[in-house]
């Protein structure tokens, strides 16, 4: 009789443990299982049960706040047979999990849960409705990231308002499938950020970056061999690999930037517009290779838009090897050095200041931009601004700061002078490197203040705005301006070709089609020549006249008369500067000084001279042998001659007395390569020092 009542009253339940694995977030698994029971048993120690059998089907779920717990609901069917009758228990139980995970090796899951809920049992024509509660252990391979297999074991206790009425232990073989996991992906986070492109920076995207990915694993283990790419079909001609890895490990996070090498078309972009571009990761997981795609829409900027988190990004506008821009540069450039003044201050002040003349011809003027004015774009760096390259500047002959700016250094560059943005509060604005010395600028110009002197370096500040008032105008201007913000530290002082370096200039020949029509020369000499002349009488005319009222108080002061003809020498006017030369050597008598005699040589050479100017210097070397303006003279003008004898030995004199000069010339040597030959028959040699001793 107790054995019935025990059927009636005791409904157990047998569940198998959860073999799921993270390889997604969801899995299900079924699982086949042998129950042993361990209680109750009968007053002598008989059990109540057999050994029994059954089966379960789970689905758990990975917790995505904490990826090592899981919680599960598990469908169970068990038989438990009473010993010695042919009677037995049929269970169906269902209820809730939750357990720890964790992963000795990649492919191997070790499990640890508890469970409980309820179970309805069948048995001798009676039903009841009971809790239970349990615990379980599992291990499980995966053979797949879609397919596991494995065991485990159970411990189970039901309950009934008997008491307990079974307790048993399960083991349990199953496999498990991984939702979400087919074709052997990983569970693996990719989120990728894009910035807008800027067609201009195209090549800069291939070693720098234009968004960011981050990438996280959340699988049971470490991804091989992983590598990232980005691809945009209308404007790449392939997939551009940005990132490889050799693995990324379980539960690991990397932010990577995203690069992209875009092809020279997206440079026609003339209005922003919006693309489809694509993401692809590939690795190797559990031995198979998997490429995960990401679609993603990409937006690109118009072809002259760029944002001021930068000031050095500028530079890639100033575009100065286009064939139009070196057209209209160097032709200025020629005129400037054969239809003017040939000797006035140097070379690079003449074009420098020819080429900011003829803008003024050409029509060029400042306007405002009313929609991103530098000013405002300085405020909020990822606002964007609009920039003309230059040879849009010569069309619309109009443009704001940085339009000019960029116009203006692009011309200099392209006749080979080194040009400089120049950023203040506000305002951007430019300047060039004059090329001489700054012992020598400074004893040129009356006003040493107006120039801008770094690392041995003579630079001229030139506020591009002024273009209608002229060159003059415009040098004194930019000077007070550096003059005043450098003396707050808010100057900054950006060389173009050193910004080149990180942020190259594109070809802009096609921004363009109509052909820009260059100022005719005439009107370009003459714009030049009548800012020349009144320049000179800014800077030179009060240091003469100075000079002369000093003269005519001492009038046989030797000193005085060298010093006037160096200024005159100075600013081109070559007969002036000779007849004060050879006035100081008639009142020198037999012992002229070695500056006067080194002064006349460099006249000499400057017209044309060079038999007479290889005399002077001599004489001059004869007083002070170790003469470094003497042996530089003595070089040029004799390379002039073609005696590359006395050139050589000029050089090797020069390299003892001043090593600076030696190498500037060392082309004219006869040692020199065939490429110095081109070199040394295409350079200036001009005069650009004089002694005033």
């Amino acid at each position: 009789m107790w054995r019935k009542l025990l059927l009636v009253a005791c409904i157990a339940a047998a569940g198998g443990p959860c073999f799921a694995q993270v390889t997604s977030d969801f899995s299900v698994s079924i699982d086949p299982s042998l129950n042993i029971p361990v209680g109750p048993t009968l007053p002598d120690g008989t059990p109540y049960y057999s050994l029994g059998g059954g089966g379960s089907i789970r689905g758990e779920y990975v917790l995505p706040f904490a990826r090592f717990l899981y919680a599960g609901l598990g469908l169970d069917f068990d038989y438990a047979p009473l010993n010695s009758s042919q009677q037995g228990l049929t269970l169906l139980s269902v209820g809730p999990q939750i357990g720890v995970t964790l992963f000795p090796i990649p492919r191997l899951q070790l499990k640890l849960a508890a469970c409980g809920g309820m179970y309805l049992g069948f048995g001798a024509g009676t039903m009841s409705y009971n809790p239970f509660a349990g615990g379980l252990v599992s291990i499980q391979y995966l053979l797949n990231p879609s397919i596991s297999i494995g065991g485990g074991a159970s411990f189970k206790n039901a309950f009934s308002r008997y008491g307990t009425v079974y307790q048993g232990v399960g083991i349990q073989l199953g496999a498990s499938y991984h939702v979400g996991a087919g074709g052997g992906k990983a569970n693996l986070h990719i989120e990728p950020t894009l910035s807008p492109v800027f067609p201009l920076f195209y090549s800069y995207y291939d070693d720098h970056p234009v968004g960011t990915m981050l990438l996280k694993n959340t699988s049971p283990g470490a991804l091989q061999e992983v590598s990232a790419s980005f691809f945009v079909k209308e404007y790449m001609e392939q997939p551009k690999v940005f990132w490889r890895a050799p693995a990324l490990d379980r539960d690991q996070s990397v932010t990577v930037p995203v690069q992209a090498l875009f092809e020279r078309s997206i440079f026609d972009v003339t209005a922003e517009t919006k693309v489809a571009g694509e993401i692809a990761v590939t690795y190797k997981y559990l031995g198979s290779e998997v490429t995960e795609r990401k679609p993603v829409t990409v937006t690109i900027n118009n072809r002259n838009a760029m944002t001021w988190d930068d000031d050095r990004k500028a530079a890639a506008f100033v575009t100065s090897t286009d064939p139009d821009v070196m057209l209209f540069a160097k032709r200025i450039a020629s005129d400037a050095g054969s239809r003017s003044n040939p000797a006035a201050v140097n070379a690079t002040f003449r074009i420098a200041m020819a080429l900011f003349q003829v803008l003024g011809v050409h029509g060029v003027g400042y306007v405002t931009d009313p929609a991103t004015p530098y000013g405002a774009a300085l405020g909020n760096t990822q606002a964007i601004d609009f920039l003309q390259f230059p040879m849009q500047t010569l069309a619309y002959r109009a443009g704001d700061c940085d339009d000019l700016s960029i116009l203006y250094c692009a011309l200099l560059e392209a006749a080979g002078i080194r040009t400089a943005f120049i950023t203040v509060p506000g305002h951007i604005y430019m300047a060039f490197d004059l090329g001489m010395r700054p012992e020598d600028s400074r004893a040129t110009f009356t006003n040493p203040q107006s120039l801008i002197i770094r690392e041995d370096e003579t630079w001229i500040p030139v506020e591009i705005t002024l273009i209608r008032k002229g060159f003059t105008e415009a040098w004194r201007s930019g000077a007070v301006d550096w003059q005043t913000n450098s003396a707050k530290g808010s100057a900054s002082f950006l060389v173009l070709r050193e910004a080149w370096r990180e942020y190259r200039p594109v070809s802009a020949s096609r921004v363009l089609k109509d052909e820009v029509r260059l100022p005719d020369s005439e009107s370009a000499i003459k714009a030049y020549q009548s800012e020349m002349n009144r320049f000179l009488g800014v800077d030179l005319k009060p240091r003469v006249n100075d000079l002369l009222a000093a003269l005519r108080s001492d009038r046989s002061n030797v000193k005085l008369m060298n010093k006037l003809g160096v200024l005159y020498a100075r600013y081109g006017m070559l007969t002036d500067a000779r007849i004060e030369f050879e006035a100081a050597v008639r009142a020198a008598g037999k012992s002229p000084s070695t500056a006067v005699l080194v002064n006349l040589g460099n006249i000499s050479y400057l017209n044309g001279s060079f038999a007479d100017a290889v005399s002077f210097y001599n004489q001059a070397l004869e007083k002070a042998p170790g003469a470094a303006s003497a042996l530089r003279g003595l070089a040029l003008a004799s390379y002039e001659l073609g005696d590359t004898k006395q050139v050589d030995s000029a050089l090797d004199r020069l390299k003892g007395a001043d090593p600076e000069s030696a190498s500037q010339l060392a082309s004219l040597g006869s040692g020199k390569t065939e490429e110095g030959k081109a070199r040394a028959a295409s350079e200036d040699k001009e005069v650009t020092s004089w002694s005033e001793e």
